[in-house]
């Protein structure tokens, strides 16, 4: 199990938020589920990505997801 915070995730730097997962796709899951919640604005702005921006952050986040080590649970 990883975890990153919201801001490390491309959240708000004021959030306190904490998205988990085993894999970047589990983690990517979470943090939207956290963005519908905490930050429906942002979940809006995601909804309108286009499929190439949305291809971009998702290798992005994998890549910061890869580079986490295992959280301690």
């Amino acid at each position: 199990m990883k975890q990153m915070t919201c801001p490390a995730a491309g959240g708000p730097a004021t959030c306190t938020g904490v998205i988990h997962g085993n894999t970047a796709e589990e983690m990517a899951a979470d943090g939207m589920k956290h963005v519908a919640e905490a930050h429906p604005e942002m979940a809006a702005d995601i909804q309108k990505m286009s499929p190439e921006d949305m291809a971009k952050w998702t290798a992005d986040f994998k890549t910061k997801f890869d580079a986490l080590p295992e959280a301690q649970v």
